[in-house]
Parts: structure tokens; sequence; C-alpha cells
């Protein structure tokens, strides 16, 4: 099966997750996210706007502002088919950005620091914390030019498979959390 028959299959899969399932899904998800050591120890929080049936995680970045975290999210060019992380002092004065996703103006400040923890979205990751994306490698592009981030993906258990299909330039998280309690996941080295 390539890439893109897998996508489909995937996100026509996570689309049709009933809304109440996916909102105590979500619950478990953000739960899990704020009580993570390293969310609790980041004083920088690289995050993600939810679009479709991405699993929402907007109270958990909405908690990272109570705690006075600086919160970044991305913002996609896609003539470079580059993506920078600007500051967002709140999820209300988003506007839509090139892919319709709500982000930051380009005049928020750009995050500069290594030290952080980049929450990461996918439509499914393996065990060895590869993702599959949307297909515009945004993600992977970043991840390999931002040394010293503690990447977390996330996802929902259905979507987490034993491998995925990768290229030369994809990038793995180092942890993988899902809904529920013992579905967190540390990437093996590796070898």
């Amino acid at each position: 099966m390539t890439r893109r028959e897998l996508r489909r299959e995937l996100l026509a899969q996570r689309n049709a997750i009933p809304p109440g399932q996916r909102q105590a899904w979500d619950a478990e998800i953000n739960r899990g996210i704020i009580e993570h050591a390293w969310f609790r120890q980041a004083q920088t929080i690289l995050g993600y706007y939810p679009i479709g049936s991405e699993p929402d995680i907007r109270p958990a970045l909405e908690e990272a502002l109570r705690q006075g975290k600086a919160l970044y999210l991305p913002k996609c060019k896609p003539e470079t088919r580059e993506m920078t992380f600007h500051q967002a002092g709140s999820l209300m004065g988003l506007r839509p950005g090139a892919h319709g996703i709500p982000e930051p103006e380009e005049s928020c400040a750009l995050c500069i620091v290594n030290c952080a923890l980049c929450i990461v979205p996918g439509i499914a990751f393996d065990k060895a914390g590869y993702r599959l994306g949307y297909g515009g490698g945004y993600y992977d592009r970043f991840l390999a030019r931002r040394g010293g981030l503690r990447t977390l993906g996330i996802c929902y258990a259905g979507c987490l498979r034993a491998s995925l299909p990768r290229g030369a330039g994809d990038e793995a998280v180092e942890r993988l959390l899902t809904e529920g309690e013992k579905h967190e996941h540390e990437r093996q080295s590796a070898q």
C-alpha cells in the first residue's frame, strides 16, 4: 500500500470516530499531555492548532498559557515548504493561514529557543516514532534543523502502527502519546 493510500485509509478511519468518543479520547490525551513530565518542565511549548479529526489539544495549550508558559504555533510557508513557530498569547487572535489552519500573525515573535517541548500531530505514528502526516513534509523539515527539542507525537491509539513506510527525510519523534493511561511509547534507539 502506498503512503497516499494508507493516508486516505487512516484519515477515513479517524474521521469515522463518533464525536462523543473523540471528545472522551481528547480529554484523556489532554490529561496525558498536562501530566507529562516534559510538559511540566517546559517553559516553552510548540503546539499545533487542531483541524478536522485531529486530537483536540486546545485544553492543554490553554493550560500552558494559564501556567505562564510561552506558547508557539506553526505558520506554514507553501512557497518554501517551510514551517516556523510564532508566539500565540491566546488561541483567540489566530487567522487562517495558507492551508486554512489558524495561525499567529507573521509579526508575532518567532521561536528561537531549542529547549522546548514540541507537540507533533500525525495521522498515524509507528512504534519507532515515525509519522504519517498530510504529505507536505513541513514537520520533517522543521525537526531536522531544530536540535534540542523534546518531541511528543500525538494520535489516537487506533492510528498507532507497528511500522509505517518512511522516506529518507522522515524524522521520528522521541515519545508518543495516545488516549489511555498505558499507551505512551518511547522511541527505540536506531540500530
